[in-house]
């Protein structure tokens, strides 16, 4: 890698979209920390600092349902009622085990994460904020504290299915939440002490957990926001870290580079007994598209031509966490970024890395989309090509939104940003 010309180029990126903190790293090739864990105080981010992983928790989900299926526990073609009786929601009794990992059950977008978050976002401020900006929630609704409380909120708020499960893609963390639940009852453990004795603990992942309570006896980022309704936001220290127990398994888990780099082995080089290599072939299936080119397979996304490589990734994003994940198998390459805000462009800088260390121009996309041809009412074209990873050369507006869309229908849904991806 040209480390020089990467740290330019990142460097770049980071200024542009003022990012305090950020760590980037490729196993036993490079690793390099810019900005701050605390940038009034000029703390450096190293490997030991802890940053959230959002989403990218997924992955660690359904290696867990992976094992209990190897051990004969359940069946990921299993109905979720078979394991969730309760669940009583019209289309429930359709949706498989299979459904909720590859985000096809068909559940709408919801507002469940705010509720589950409630009480964070309430002591720092960003539920009135959300209302403020538009956000259709009720300020008295309950916060969704339990698992029991997720499945009342399911059972007894009206929505439509959007297809039959199977059918479309829809990002979905509640389907995440309820795979929380079934590892809980298949395995009569709670699911963080699972995933500490299963997962964490056999890759060595020492500073990895999903307890916030955990992070003053670590190296711990701030983290930091901006009001995006403010003229010119300014981004600023928000400590609080959002916590929601009954969404842990949907992306919750706080880690290091050092430790994901750890967890980059599972795939690479499986450690005994934690997973066969038919079930990680299982897992990194491309199961269905949702861009041209680019598949979810059990909580990862697989991009079959990475410049002519296959790569396996993930990303996560809530308050003050922007992360993302990749690994090469052909390559023998895993790599990771982490920030300390939401919206920070974590991809780019991943992606950078790693085609830096292929020899590709870190700039450089893996999939071009065509022109779109777009008609005004007045009848003017214009021409928009778009990419998977495109970087805005102007400072941005945080992103308020992201987006979900429904393959076959082709149909876009708007999904705040709140909802962790």
């Amino acid at each position: 890698m040209d480390a020089s010309a990467y740290e330019s180029f990142a460097n770049t990126i980071i200024d542009t979209h003022k990012t305090p903190g950020v760590i980037v790293a490729i196993k036993d090739r490079y690793e390099k920390g810019f900005g701050y864990r605390d940038a009034a105080n000029k703390l450096p981010v190293t490997e030991e600092t802890v940053f959230g992983i959002g989403s990218i928790t997924k992955s660690m989900t359904c290696i867990a349902i992976l094992q209990l299926e190897e051990r004969g526990e359940l069946d990921v073609q299993d109905k979720v009622t078979t394991h969730i009786p309760e669940l009583s929601f019209p289309g429930s009794e359709q949706i498989t085990i299979h459904h909720l990992m590859t985000h096809t059950s068909g559940i709408p977008p919801l507002n469940t994460l705010f509720y589950a978050n409630k009480k964070s976002m309430e002591a720092d401020g960003s539920f009135d904020l959300q209302m403020k900006m538009g956000v259709p929630l009720d300020a008295n609704q309950k916060s969704i504290e339990t698992y029991d409380d997720l499945i009342d909120y399911l059972n007894t708020t009206s929505f439509t299915m959007l297809e039959t499960p199977g059918t479309v893609f829809s990002y979905s963390n509640d389907g995440y939440a309820l795979l929380g639940i079934i590892i809980e009852r298949v395995s009569g453990q709670v699911y963080a002490d699972y995933m500490e004795e299963y997962l964490f603990s056999p890759l060595e992942m020492n500073t990895t957990f999903f307890n916030p309570k955990y992070l003053n006896e670590h190296t711990a980022t701030l983290l930091y926001s901006a009001d995006p309704t403010a003229d010119n936001p300014e981004i600023e220290a928000s400590p609080g870290w959002w916590d929601a127990y009954s969404m842990w398994s949907a992306g919750y888990v706080k880690s290091t580079a050092r430790d994901m780099i750890r967890y980059g082995e599972f795939f690479l080089e499986p450690y005994q007994g934690l997973l066969s290599p038919e079930r990680i072939q299982a897992m990194c299936t491309p199961h269905i598209q949702i861009e041209p080119g680019i598949y979810y397979g059990y909580g990862v996304v697989i991009t079959p031509d990475f410049f002519g490589t296959t790569r396996i990734d993930h990303g996560g994003g809530i308050k003050g966490v922007s992360a993302h994940f990749a690994v090469l198998p052909d390559k023998a390459m895993s790599a990771v970024c982490l920030t300390n805000i939401a919206g920070a462009p974590a991809e780019v800088l991943l992606n950078g890395a790693v085609q830096s260390e292929l020899g590709i121009e870190p700039e450089a996309q893996a999939i071009q989309y065509p022109d779109i041809r777009l008609h005004t009412r007045t009848g003017k074209r214009s021409s928009v090509r778009t990419s998977r990873t495109k970087v805005k050369s102007s400072t941005p507006t945080r992103k308020t939104i992201t987006y979900t869309l429904r393959f076959k229908t082709m149909n876009l849904k708007l999904v705040p940003l709140a909802h962790a991806h």
